[in-house]
């Protein structure tokens, strides 16, 4: 299995270094003419600042998008969609911001998934960042259709090769679109909206296994923080956990759809989550979520929550920094408080 080269040109990434360089040769133009020509307002200033004016000319050209305070607390909506023996994680902030991780299982003949990002995203509305954890088909599911049905802002991959048709219809539909594309590494900090996104897995020396080339990150907004890992096992667990990194976090999605081979010991003891959601199906041949790992949760007296008794599961983060959280599935409604 090859590793793909570790940037791709989207469209999107093709126009932007079209506008950039267009926009360079504009204004070094103009200010070359009214340099020799004595027209420049700035006739006083020494070449070096001169420079830097001209520099700050073309960032504030290029940069036409409207300051916003990534900093301020606002209520997000988390939602651990029922992907049947799928994942999918629809995060939203109050501005609009929106990240998707993992877009549910391809055996979903109805589309659920489909179906559920149009009642909370709209028809064709905008997903700020699409992270596709790893190429399993559980995790890719109908990525290429939300790829062409949504306007989708960014696409993180892992960066390892996968096989399926699944896989390759995805490709082509992430090459087509106006996404830009990112191969995220840990020790890398992102911004996007008010949302702190630190990734802790992969790194460049990967195995080329996409279990645990899953991407690992930690998200946070109004100071709590999840963790999304994937598929990983607990090899990799342990890896983030003996590199020092701080992974506290108020909740984690279990990984491996709750599998024993995941949620270890070590995991669950760095990371303190004050609850734990696994995505899995019901009567899934798999046998998730496994005993052991739901036991290593209880034995921490952590409150577990999965698709499978629950259904989708929202969680509300509050401005001042507490949650609540409602599970729909059978008759019941329930509401917790932190």
């Amino acid at each position: 299995m090859t590793r793909r080269k570790k940037k791709r040109v989207t469209k999107k990434q093709k126009e932007k270094r079209v506008k950039l360089i267009s926009a360079g040769i504009i204004l070094l133009l103009v200010f070359s003419m009214g340099l020799f020509l004595g027209e420049n307002k700035q006739a006083d200033l020494t070449l070096s600042e001169k420079i830097g004016l001209f520099k700050e000319e073309l960032l504030t050209f290029f940069n036409t998008e409207e300051d916003v305070d990534q900093t301020k607390n606002q209520e997000t909506t988390i939602r651990f969609l029922d992907a049947n023996q799928g994942s999918a994680t629809l995060i939203q902030a109050k501005d609009g911001t929106t990240i998707l991780i993992d877009s549910g299982r391809y055996e979903d003949k109805d589309k659920k998934i489909i179906q559920q990002l149009d009642q909370y995203v709209g028809t064709g509305g905008k997903i700020d960042l699409l992270i596709f954890t790893h190429n399993d088909s559980d995790h890719i599911g109908y990525g290429d259709l939300i790829m062409n049905y949504y306007d989708v802002e960014e696409v993180w991959m892992n960066g390892t090769d996968a096989t399926s048709k699944i896989y390759e219809r995805l490709l082509n539909a992430v090459d087509k679109s106006n996404a830009s594309y990112t191969e995220p590494k840990n020790g890398e900090d992102y911004q996007v909206g008010p949302f702190q996104i630190e990734v802790l897995s992969p790194n460049e020396q990967s195995e080329n296994d996409q279990n645990d080339d899953s991407i690992i990150t930690k998200i946070t907004i109004n100071q709590v923080s999840g963790l999304y890992s994937g598929d990983a096992s607990q090899s990799i667990e342990k890896a983030i956990v003996e590199s020092g990194i701080d992974i506290t976090a108020d909740y984690i999605l279990m990984g491996h759809h709750g599998s024993d081979t995941s949620t270890s010991d070590e995991w669950i003891e760095a990371s303190q989550p004050k609850f734990a959601i696994f995505s899995a199906g019901e009567n899934n041949s798999y046998g998730h979520p496994g005993e052991e790992a739901i036991d290593r949760l209880k034995k921490q007296s952590i409150p577990i929550y999965g698709t499978i008794e629950n259904g989708t599961i929202t969680t509300t983060i509050h401005e001042d920094g507490t949650y609540s959280i409602k599970t729909e599935k059978g008759d019941n409604l329930v509401e917790d408080d932190a």
